[in-house]
Protein backbone atom coordinates (compact mmCIF):
# COMPACT_ATOMS: atom_id res chain seq x y z
CA UNK A 1 0.00 0.00 0.00
CA UNK A 2 3.10 2.56 0.31
CA UNK A 3 2.04 3.41 3.79
CA UNK A 4 3.18 3.22 7.27
CA UNK A 5 0.84 1.63 9.38
CA UNK A 6 0.54 5.18 10.79
CA UNK A 7 -0.68 6.45 7.67
CA UNK A 8 -3.24 3.36 7.60
CA UNK A 9 -4.61 4.00 10.48
CA UNK A 10 -5.13 7.72 10.84
CA UNK A 11 -7.51 6.60 7.00
CA UNK A 12 -9.59 4.40 9.53
CA UNK A 13 -10.76 7.93 10.88
CA UNK A 14 -12.06 9.47 7.44
CA UNK A 15 -13.36 5.91 6.83
CA UNK A 16 -15.93 6.03 9.25
CA UNK A 17 -16.97 9.05 8.53
CA UNK A 18 -17.66 10.15 12.21
CA UNK A 19 -19.35 7.05 13.17
CA UNK A 20 -18.29 4.36 15.77
CA UNK A 21 -19.02 1.63 13.48
CA UNK A 22 -18.83 0.15 9.58
CA UNK A 23 -20.33 -2.88 8.38
CA UNK A 24 -19.91 -3.86 4.65
CA UNK A 25 -21.69 -6.79 4.24
CA UNK A 26 -21.51 -7.41 0.02
CA UNK A 27 -19.94 -5.85 -2.83
CA UNK A 28 -22.05 -3.42 -3.06
CA UNK A 29 -21.64 -2.14 0.59
CA UNK A 30 -17.86 -2.31 -0.39
CA UNK A 31 -17.96 -0.06 -2.73
CA UNK A 32 -18.88 2.81 0.20
CA UNK A 33 -14.91 2.15 0.88
CA UNK A 34 -14.23 2.01 -2.58
CA UNK A 35 -14.97 5.61 -2.28
CA UNK A 36 -13.87 6.77 0.86
CA UNK A 37 -10.21 4.91 0.49
CA UNK A 38 -9.34 3.04 -2.86
CA UNK A 39 -6.09 2.47 -1.52
CA UNK A 40 -7.04 0.46 0.97
CA UNK A 41 -10.45 -1.16 -0.56
CA UNK A 42 -7.85 -2.01 -3.56
CA UNK A 43 -5.18 -3.98 -0.51
CA UNK A 44 -8.25 -5.74 0.63
CA UNK A 45 -9.95 -6.70 -2.60
CA UNK A 46 -6.61 -8.40 -3.76
CA UNK A 47 -6.57 -10.27 -0.91
CA UNK A 48 -10.69 -11.55 -1.84
CA UNK A 49 -12.36 -9.63 1.37
CA UNK A 50 -15.47 -9.25 0.63
CA UNK A 51 -17.33 -7.85 3.81
CA UNK A 52 -15.92 -5.91 6.62
CA UNK A 53 -17.17 -4.92 10.54
CA UNK A 54 -15.21 -1.83 11.90
CA UNK A 55 -15.17 -0.54 15.35
CA UNK A 56 -13.18 2.28 17.02
CA UNK A 57 -11.65 1.16 20.03
CA UNK A 58 -12.23 4.36 22.26
CA UNK A 59 -11.65 5.86 25.73
CA UNK A 60 -12.76 8.79 27.07
CA UNK A 61 -14.01 9.53 23.96
CA UNK A 62 -10.56 9.78 22.34
CA UNK A 63 -9.39 6.86 19.65
CA UNK A 64 -6.92 4.85 20.55
CA UNK A 65 -7.45 2.14 18.02
CA UNK A 66 -9.56 -0.01 15.48
CA UNK A 67 -10.79 -3.52 15.69
CA UNK A 68 -12.15 -5.07 12.87
CA UNK A 69 -13.66 -8.49 11.23
CA UNK A 70 -13.06 -9.63 7.61
CA UNK A 71 -15.50 -12.37 5.33
CA UNK A 72 -17.70 -12.64 8.28
CA UNK A 73 -21.22 -14.49 8.29
CA UNK A 74 -23.56 -11.69 7.25
CA UNK A 75 -26.50 -13.50 8.69
CA UNK A 76 -24.61 -13.06 12.05
CA UNK A 77 -23.91 -9.81 11.50
CA UNK A 78 -26.10 -8.39 14.26
CA UNK A 79 -23.95 -10.64 16.87
CA UNK A 80 -21.01 -10.20 15.67
CA UNK A 81 -21.47 -6.41 15.91
CA UNK A 82 -22.66 -6.16 19.24
CA UNK A 83 -19.51 -8.75 20.19
CA UNK A 84 -17.10 -5.98 18.24
CA UNK A 85 -19.09 -3.69 20.62
CA UNK A 86 -18.32 -5.13 23.76
CA UNK A 87 -14.70 -6.45 22.77
CA UNK A 88 -13.97 -2.71 21.47
CA UNK A 89 -14.75 -1.37 25.49
CA UNK A 90 -12.61 -3.81 27.12
CA UNK A 91 -9.52 -3.36 24.71
CA UNK A 92 -9.68 0.13 24.37
CA UNK A 93 -9.90 0.00 28.09
CA UNK A 94 -6.72 -1.82 28.07
CA UNK A 95 -4.91 0.51 25.33
CA UNK A 96 -5.59 3.48 27.22
CA UNK A 97 -4.24 2.38 30.58
CA UNK A 98 -1.20 0.88 28.67
CA UNK A 99 -0.76 4.13 27.12
CA UNK A 100 -1.32 5.98 30.26
CA UNK A 101 1.35 3.11 32.17
CA UNK A 102 3.99 4.35 28.96
CA UNK A 103 3.65 8.13 29.82
CA UNK A 104 3.90 7.84 33.45
CA UNK A 105 7.14 5.57 33.00
CA UNK A 106 8.78 7.87 30.93
CA UNK A 107 7.66 10.90 33.29
CA UNK A 108 9.20 8.63 35.87
CA UNK A 109 12.43 8.30 34.61
CA UNK A 110 12.87 11.33 31.66
CA UNK A 111 13.96 14.87 32.41
CA UNK A 112 11.20 16.86 31.23
CA UNK A 113 12.80 20.04 30.78
CA UNK A 114 16.11 18.57 28.92
CA UNK A 115 14.70 15.42 27.29
CA UNK A 116 17.90 13.40 28.70
CA UNK A 117 17.11 10.79 31.73
CA UNK A 118 16.81 12.42 35.28
CA UNK A 119 18.31 11.01 38.20
CA UNK A 120 15.50 8.47 39.15
CA UNK A 121 17.18 6.50 35.98
CA UNK A 122 20.28 7.31 37.29
CA UNK A 123 19.90 5.40 40.12
CA UNK A 124 18.00 2.34 38.83
CA UNK A 125 20.51 1.96 35.69
CA UNK A 126 23.52 2.10 38.04
CA UNK A 127 21.71 -0.34 40.79
CA UNK A 128 21.19 -2.53 37.53
CA UNK A 129 24.80 -2.32 36.01
CA UNK A 130 25.96 -3.54 39.68
CA UNK A 131 23.44 -6.42 39.70
CA UNK A 132 23.86 -7.79 36.27
CA UNK A 133 26.47 -10.64 36.31
CA UNK A 134 25.11 -12.34 32.86
CA UNK A 135 26.48 -9.60 30.91
CA UNK A 136 29.30 -7.92 31.95
CA UNK A 137 30.64 -4.42 30.25
CA UNK A 138 34.54 -4.50 29.15
CA UNK A 139 35.21 -0.84 29.69
CA UNK A 140 33.53 1.96 31.17
CA UNK A 141 33.67 5.69 30.70
CA UNK A 142 31.97 7.90 33.34
CA UNK A 143 31.66 11.78 33.52
CA UNK A 144 29.86 14.11 35.04
CA UNK A 145 29.77 17.91 33.64
CA UNK A 146 28.69 20.79 36.03
CA UNK A 147 27.27 23.90 34.00
CA UNK A 148 28.73 26.66 35.48
CA UNK A 149 26.72 30.22 36.01
CA UNK A 150 23.19 28.69 36.57
CA UNK A 151 22.60 30.11 39.88
CA UNK A 152 23.97 33.21 37.99
CA UNK A 153 21.61 33.59 35.35
CA UNK A 154 18.66 32.43 37.45
CA UNK A 155 19.01 35.31 39.94
CA UNK A 156 19.71 38.01 37.10
CA UNK A 157 17.50 36.87 34.17
CA UNK A 158 15.14 34.41 35.92
CA UNK A 159 14.36 31.02 35.63
CA UNK A 160 12.99 30.91 32.40
CA UNK A 161 16.57 31.73 30.77
CA UNK A 162 18.26 29.10 33.30
CA UNK A 163 16.11 26.36 31.40
CA UNK A 164 16.95 27.69 27.89
CA UNK A 165 20.19 27.01 29.57
CA UNK A 166 20.03 23.71 30.50
CA UNK A 167 18.12 22.62 27.21
CA UNK A 168 21.48 24.07 25.22
CA UNK A 169 23.64 21.99 27.49
CA UNK A 170 22.05 18.80 27.59
CA UNK A 171 21.33 19.42 23.79
CA UNK A 172 25.47 19.63 23.29
CA UNK A 173 26.28 17.00 25.45
CA UNK A 174 23.64 14.88 23.31
CA UNK A 175 26.02 16.07 20.24
CA UNK A 176 29.42 14.92 21.80
CA UNK A 177 28.05 11.95 23.97
CA UNK A 178 25.42 10.99 20.89
CA UNK A 179 26.20 6.83 21.69
CA UNK A 180 26.02 7.09 25.65
CA UNK A 181 23.78 7.05 28.48
CA UNK A 182 23.25 10.58 29.55
CA UNK A 183 21.61 11.55 32.86
CA UNK A 184 20.50 14.86 35.21
CA UNK A 185 21.85 14.15 38.08
CA UNK A 186 20.97 17.55 39.95
CA UNK A 187 19.95 20.72 38.75
CA UNK A 188 22.93 21.84 37.28
CA UNK A 189 24.66 18.60 37.25
CA UNK A 190 25.04 15.84 33.89
CA UNK A 191 26.46 12.36 34.39
CA UNK A 192 26.89 10.34 30.81
CA UNK A 193 27.97 6.94 30.96
CA UNK A 194 29.76 5.47 27.95
CA UNK A 195 30.04 1.48 27.37
CA UNK A 196 32.72 -0.04 25.26
CA UNK A 197 34.61 3.07 25.40
CA UNK A 198 38.59 3.47 25.32
CA UNK A 199 40.50 5.30 27.59
CA UNK A 200 41.53 8.00 24.78
CA UNK A 201 37.90 8.00 23.19
CA UNK A 202 36.81 9.32 26.31
CA UNK A 203 39.21 11.77 26.98
CA UNK A 204 38.88 12.85 23.23
CA UNK A 205 34.81 13.61 23.70
CA UNK A 206 35.70 15.07 27.13
CA UNK A 207 38.30 17.95 25.59
CA UNK A 208 35.89 18.60 22.58
CA UNK A 209 33.02 19.38 25.23
CA UNK A 210 35.35 21.58 26.93
CA UNK A 211 36.31 23.09 23.48
CA UNK A 212 32.67 23.56 22.03
CA UNK A 213 31.79 24.85 25.78
CA UNK A 214 34.34 27.44 26.08
CA UNK A 215 33.31 28.41 22.21
CA UNK A 216 29.78 28.95 22.66
CA UNK A 217 29.53 31.90 24.50
CA UNK A 218 26.91 31.05 27.00
CA UNK A 219 27.29 26.96 28.06
CA UNK A 220 30.37 26.19 30.02
CA UNK A 221 31.06 22.92 31.95
CA UNK A 222 33.56 21.58 34.93
CA UNK A 223 33.87 18.22 33.47
CA UNK A 224 35.91 15.47 35.21
CA UNK A 225 36.01 11.93 34.36
CA UNK A 226 36.85 8.57 34.92
CA UNK A 227 37.78 5.23 33.20
CA UNK A 228 37.40 1.63 34.31
CA UNK A 229 38.36 -2.01 32.71
CA UNK A 230 38.54 -5.69 33.72
CA UNK A 231 36.63 -5.48 37.10
CA UNK A 232 34.54 -2.43 36.75
CA UNK A 233 33.47 -0.75 39.83
CA UNK A 234 30.97 2.17 38.98
CA UNK A 235 30.56 3.43 42.15
CA UNK A 236 34.41 4.18 42.46
CA UNK A 237 34.40 5.53 38.80
CA UNK A 238 31.32 7.88 39.81
CA UNK A 239 33.64 9.23 42.82
CA UNK A 240 36.61 9.73 41.05
CA UNK A 241 35.19 11.45 37.90
CA UNK A 242 33.02 13.61 40.56
CA UNK A 243 36.58 14.51 42.36
CA UNK A 244 37.83 15.77 38.52
CA UNK A 245 34.60 17.50 38.16
CA UNK A 246 34.88 19.43 41.57
CA UNK A 247 39.00 20.35 40.68
CA UNK A 248 37.96 21.52 37.02
CA UNK A 249 35.16 23.48 39.13
CA UNK A 250 37.73 25.01 41.20
CA UNK A 251 40.10 26.10 38.26
CA UNK A 252 36.90 27.37 36.52
CA UNK A 253 36.45 29.72 39.46
CA UNK A 254 40.59 30.60 39.94
CA UNK A 255 40.25 32.16 36.43
CA UNK A 256 37.19 33.81 36.82
CA UNK A 257 37.25 34.50 40.81
CA UNK A 258 33.96 37.19 40.35
CA UNK A 259 31.66 34.41 39.29
CA UNK A 260 32.37 32.39 42.86
CA UNK A 261 30.98 35.73 44.19
CA UNK A 262 28.24 35.90 42.58
CA UNK A 263 27.53 32.13 42.90
CA UNK A 264 27.90 32.24 46.73
CA UNK A 265 25.30 35.30 47.07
Amino acid sequence: MNRSSYEVAESFEKILAGSDCLILKNDNDMNILKQRDPIWYNSLKSFSVNSIVMYSLKFNEEIVGFIWAINFNTENALKIKETLELTSFFIGSAVANHQLLKRLEVMSMVDMLTGVKNRNAMNRRVDKFIDDKINPVQTLGVAFADLNGLKILNDSQGHTAGDILLKKAAALLTSVFYDSEIYRAGGDEFMILCFGISNDELERRVEKLKSISESSGNVSFAVGCAFETGDIDIHRAMILADEEMYNDKQQYYKKFPERRRQHSL
